[in-house]
């Protein structure tokens, strides 16, 4: 069957179509309608702002280090130390990895602050927490101290074990008493390993024949963490009467030979 379509009555069809889409599209929304707004990722929410650091960490220059009982249950650590300026404190933390003891000192100041370039000598005592025995091992700042704590020096050199060394010997002079020729004193100049050695007060004097030696050495209480810095010493040396003669002369591991009238 051919269905037949009636011309007149598709375009009056045709527009009034035409004529509602044109009123739909000028219609103007009523409030609260038409499409929402759709907001980006960051639009209206709250960004918080990066931390600034209030405080730069500085290193500290570590003088020296002991280790001393407090009791049988307890020990610390007593570091001398120096800060490079006026505004900078002190800072330590302690862990233990088993057997082994780490301690970290450290300096912190204030960001933007301008300080007094002053270096300042600090002392800080540092609980470890518990008595250290000799099975422990103790670092401070990366470097070992010794584990036990007698055999640490408390209060000045010689009171507690030390360790030795022979000091380095860079000059000797030879000479003889104004009234005594054959009365030889030796002055010695060198250098010192670090802050914290001391010539040994009586070094060793061995005479056999025409053969002197002499045995320069240094000392300083085990343990301590000390500034590597050269000292300069200067010493003098009695010999006392020798026989006329060529000698010999070994002064550490320097060597020469002298005369006596």
């Amino acid at each position: 069957m051919v269905q037949t379509v009636d011309r007149q009555r598709v375009v009056p069809l045709t527009l009034l179509l035409a004529v509602s889409l044109v009123l739909l599209a000028c219609r103007v929304p009523a409030a609260g309608e038409g499409n929402p707004v759709v907001s980006s990722p960051t639009q209206g929410a709250t960004q918080q702002p990066t931390p600034t650091p209030s405080t730069e960490r500085v290193d500290v220059t570590i003088r020296n280090a002991t280790l001393r009982p407090v009791d049988t249950q307890q020990t610390e650590l007593v570091v001398d130390l120096t800060v490079p300026d006026a505004c900078t404190e002190v800072r330590y933390a302690v862990t233990r990895e088993g057997m082994r003891i780490r301690i970290a000192v450290w300096g912190e100041r204030p960001l933007g602050v301008m300080c007094a370039q002053v270096l300042r000598d600090e002392q800080v005592v540092i609980p470890i927490g518990f008595a250290v025995n000799g099975g422990f091992v103790v670092e401070l700042n990366g470097v070992e101290l010794s584990p036990s704590p007698e055999e640490n020096s408390v209060g000045e050199p010689g009171t507690g074990a030390l360790d030795y060394g022979l000091a380095s010997v860079e000059q000797v002079e030879i000479r003889s008493v104004d009234d005594n020729p054959r009365h030889v004193i030796l002055e010695i100049q060198g250098h010192l390993p670090d802050a914290c050695a001391e010539l040994v007060e009586h070094p060793s004097i061995s005479i056999v024949g025409k053969e002197v030696m002499v045995q320069l050495e240094w000392e300083r209480p085990r343990g301590l963490m000390c500034a590597q810095v050269l000292r300069p010493f200067t010493t003098s040396v009695d010999l006392g009467e020798l026989e006329p003669g060529t000698y010999t002369l070994i002064v550490n591991d320097l060597q020469t030979t002298f005369e006596v009238e």
